[in-house]
């Protein structure tokens, strides 16, 4: 395998952070082949120009010899990411959620290697499908009402007198958990995900796993300008045209 280093200037555009520094270019030393984590929900059935900056990160990391690992998040769509939202996002059924990921995964395959010691491609609803209730508090025990409050998009709603579900309060904790049953080394993320992959770092030291890190690139900004380009809220170009 050869080595990726962080000075590559490609590689380290339009980055906003990397958690850390230290130990990506630990890693990227040791030789060892990389899981690298993408998770994307099923809201529309195909991908935008946002994702395209993820996909190619990952890209340069295939041809470096690591292995990109697609988290489909049929389970998650079911529930919504509040991410950037002013208020709950609408949910989808599973018909509509399963077309929705298949397209996703055939636009994926065109930018990403497809070797399939280079790619992989798992759905949160593997593990969350299965678990049983006990095992879900058990994971809820760990973290405090306190610390998932703390998001700017809660925080905004609740200044506004806005509702929150507990299922969006929830959400972080199940996209922290994907991180544990890939066991990814490195995630790599829109700026606006950064408080749900400091939950997987969270959740992979509670389970005795190495932390990964967490790469945040620049959002891209939607076709009507001010808010990010996003599936959910139909202000995208999608990769398809």
């Amino acid at each position: 395998m050869k080595e990726l280093t962080l000075d590559l200037e490609i590689f380290t555009r339009v980055v906003e952070d990397i958690i850390t520094r230290e130990e990506l270019a630990e890693r990227l030393k040791g030789g060892k082949q990389l899981r690298v984590k993408l998770g994307i929900d099923g809201t529309a059935p195909e991908l935008h120009l946002g994702h395209a900056v993820n996909l190619w990160k990952l890209r340069a990391l295939q041809e470096a010899g690591h292995k990109a690992v697609i988290v489909l998040g049929d389970f998650t769509t079911q529930i919504g990411d509040p991410t950037g939202m002013s208020q709950t996002r609408p949910i989808l059924g599973p018909a509509v959620i399963k077309k929705n990921i298949a397209g996703i995964k055939k636009q994926a395959e065109q930018i990403l290697l497809t070797d399939p010691s280079l790619l992989e491609f798992r759905k949160n609803s593997e593990w969350f499908g299965k678990m049983k209730t006990a095992e879900f508090l058990n994971l809820l025990t760990m973290v405090t009402h306190a610390r998932l409050i703390q998001r700017d998009m809660f925080q905004q709603r609740m200044r506004e007198g806005k509702e929150i579900t507990m299922s969006e309060i929830l959400y972080p904790i199940l996209q922290g958990y994907d991180s544990v049953m890939i066991e990814s080394d490195f995630t790599i993320i829109g700026s606006d995900q950064l408080f749900n992959e400091h939950m997987g770092r969270f959740f992979k030291e509670r389970f005795g796993q190495k932390l990964q890190v967490i790469m945040t690139v620049k959002l891209v900004p939607g076709i009507s300008g001010g808010e990010k380009m996003s599936k959910s809220i139909r202000n995208y170009i999608a990769l398809g045209g």
